[in-house]
């Protein structure tokens, strides 16, 4: 499976283009930083199929000034990698940002679908360098995170993306 990160700045229908854009050049800082070639094979733990994804770096010294913030550009990177995975890996879309305290980042809704209806949740998480330890902490941490909206029925997929490998968890939380 190919993934070609730089088509996240087309937006989403809950995804404004500019702010895809945003979220693509901080998945490129943490994947510059870490001096990943623009081919570069993702390790998705439970695929057993090759992933690779495809960007392009076009870091500059106006990106750096503009991105400095290693956490914050961690955490940007990883939605914008984990609405990459949802796109590939399930038959949803992102359709909103959810609110502060909703225990999950963003409400996805079939693709293609001219209603849009909340079916799933998605919570995304970054680690700008880790390793398999911290990573199942961090997946624990966000799958007890959103039990505050397991009453919804909906199913919750949980994403962990660690850049220095680079290594991502993607999995459906069971309820």
């Amino acid at each position: 499976m190919i993934i070609e990160v730089e088509n996240i700045k087309n937006g989403l229908p809950g995804v404004a283009p500019v702010t895809a854009a945003h979220l693509y050049e901080s998945f490129m800082c943490c994947m510059h930083y870490h001096s990943h070639n623009e081919t570069t094979l993702l390790s998705l733990s439970g695929y057993e199929q090759p992933v690779t994804l495809k960007w392009r770096d076009y870091y500059d010294a106006q990106i750096s000034r503009t991105y400095t913030d290693e956490q914050y550009n961690t955490e940007h990177g990883a939605v914008c990698l984990s609405i990459m995975l949802t796109l590939s890996l399930t038959p949803y879309t992102v359709i909103m940002r959810s609110r502060k305290g909703t225990g999950f980042d963003y409400w996805l809704g079939i693709k293609d679908t001219v209603l849009f209806q909340k079916k799933a949740r998605l919570e995304a998480s970054g680690i700008l360098k880790g390793d398999d330890r911290l990573m199942d902490k961090r997946y624990k941490a966000k799958s007890l995170q959103t039990q505050k909206s397991d009453d919804s029925g909906l199913p919750a997929y949980i994403s962990i993306v660690e850049f220095s490998r680079p290594k991502a968890i993607f999995k459906k939380k069971e309820l």
